[in-house]
């Protein structure tokens, strides 16, 4: 959640993306995982560049994603897929 200073009310919103506040499919919400979610990918990658990862169809490979979705309790792939997939086009305006 975005916290508010009443002496400086100047919040950069454009560092703040405009994620779906609920899923569209299934209706969960996903706005209040969405800061967590980066935080703690970044935090995990570290500053390891990323590599392509190739799927055989047979095994799930663990990466930062995978291990923070779970933490989050997100299961469902719907809910998975907006927030691996979101793409912020606010600075793209």
């Amino acid at each position: 959640m975005i916290k508010f200073d009443e002496r400086n009310l100047s919040i950069s919103i454009i560092e703040v993306m405009i994620i779906p506040i609920r899923c569209m499919n299934c209706g969960n919400v996903l706005a209040d995982k969405w800061l967590f979610y980066q935080q703690k990918v970044k935090e995990l990658r570290g500053s390891n560049e990323i590599k392509p990862i190739y799927m055989d169809g047979q095994t799930v490979p663990k990466t930062a994603e995978l291990e923070v979705l779970n933490k989050l309790g997100l299961m469902r792939y719907c809910c998975r897929k907006h927030m691996l997939t979101h793409v912020d086009l606010i600075d793209k305006i």
